[in-house]
């Protein structure tokens, strides 16, 4: 089931899933993606823009 929330931050703070993933990634991957905060908005987007941008890629 997809949940959108406004942001990356709004999806942290009521996702405990999600805020786990993102306190997992290494600080310079937490940072840029708070770049892109408000493209984020589902666990899903997380894993795919963390998965970018540490050269992964992903097509989920």
């Amino acid at each position: 089931m997809r949940r959108d929330h406004a942001d990356l931050y709004a999806l942290c703070r009521h996702d405990p899933r999600a805020d786990a993933y993102f306190q997992s990634l290494p600080e310079d991957i937490q940072s840029r993606l708070s770049g892109r905060m408000k493209q984020i908005n589902t666990l899903s987007d997380l894993r795919s823009h963390a998965a970018r941008l540490m050269g992964g890629g992903s097509h989920s």
